[in-house]
């Protein structure tokens, strides 16, 4: 961070690698999210203390990290908005009611579209943690995390790009992306033998979203009505307006 002139950033960045939860709030972590989003110097600092952290850890999201995103997860449940997709009927088309609001108890579900997905490719072995395969190293760092949620917001496990989540009948996927500037996202998965699954969004084109770090995706996909019966590769697609490839990361889903 020797560029960054930010002392907050700084504070908040050191209260968190250091004391984890106890030393660096909510609120505070939403602050410096924000800062890295802008911040490539720091950004790239985040990056390598929270690989070494996991490493010492041996979990892809350390403890402290985890704790955090529970509280962003339990934040956004209250103003999350319940809402229905109805799948127009094609023969192609399967319809399954995969996608739910964060608020994981509710009633309603949403309907997700499966369509044609390109081909899916590994990402290859040694990437450091949020390096898509189209990025070089020393690039601003693009990516998606998984994560296994319980009905009462509690992150059970957690998988980096390239990695594998695995998630019991009941739980939820949730996924979260980094990205270093405004693009397009897209999340498709592959059963083996089966249609492609969208995750993200759950119809229509790529929508833009935000730059920023570890920053959730507004709905979670509840794991129920048999879609997940074995590993399901999940492509996640940053392009730009135009439709260009910025990155290509994956994630593996397998149930437990």
């Amino acid at each position: 961070m020797s560029g960054c002139n930010d002392r907050q950033a700084k504070q908040a960045m050191a209260a968190l690698f250091e004391k984890g939860q106890d030393g660096l709030d909510a609120e505070g972590f939403q602050r410096l999210r924000a800062h890295l989003a802008t911040c490539p110097e720091c950004q790239e600092a985040y990056t390598r203390l929270s690989r070494v952290e996991s490493v010492l850890e041996q979990r892809a999201l350390p403890q402290a990290r985890s704790a955090l995103l529970e509280q962003a997860l339990m934040a956004r449940l209250q103003p999350a908005p319940a809402r229905t997709v109805v799948a127009p009927e094609r023969k192609k088309w399967f319809a399954s009611p995969l996608f739910m609001p964060l608020a994981l108890s509710a009633a309603a579900a949403t309907v997700a579209l499966v369509v044609v997905a390109p081909s899916m490719q590994r990402q290859e072995p040694g990437v450091p943690e949020w390096q898509a395969r189209s990025s070089a190293p020393g690039e601003q760092a693009w990516g998606v995390r998984a994560f296994c949620i319980s009905p009462e917001g509690k992150v059970l496990a957690e998988a980096r790009p390239g990695g594998t989540l695995t998630c019991a009948e009941g739980n939820a996927v949730q996924f979260s992306y980094t990205a270093p500037q405004p693009v397009r996202l897209s999340l498709e998965g592959l059963p083996s033998g089966g249609e492609p699954l969208r995750f993200f969004p759950s119809e229509g084109p790529a929508p833009e979203v935000a730059a920023g770090v570890d920053v959730t995706l507004p709905f979670s996909t509840p794991v129920q009505g048999g879609w997940l019966t074995g590993p399901v590769p999940v492509r996640a697609r940053f392009t730009d307006a135009q439709g260009r490839t910025l990155a290509d990361t994956q994630v593996t889903l397998q149930p437990r």
